[in-house]
């Protein structure tokens, strides 16, 4: 019973893990396609606002992930 939680558990942080890459990729995509002059300090704002903190928890869950042994 143990095994079959771990397991669902580790499925649900792959698929974490799989979803902040693709919110990460297409902030990034927002932030290299917007105009600097629309909005001074907007891609700044973006990239230490959202960016940076969402490509530190993916990191963070990575090395969880990591330290998971997997059956």
């Amino acid at each position: 019973m143990a095994i079959v939680l771990i397991e669902e558990v580790l499925v649900g942080l792959d698929d974490v893990k799989s979803t902040l890459g693709q919110a990460a990729v297409t902030l990034e995509n927002i932030i290299e396609d917007m105009l600097p002059d629309l909005m001074p300090g907007l891609q700044e704002d973006l990239e230490r606002d959202f960016l940076h903190p969402l490509q530190a928890r993916m990191s963070a869950l990575e090395t969880l992930l990591d330290q998971i042994p997997r059956t």
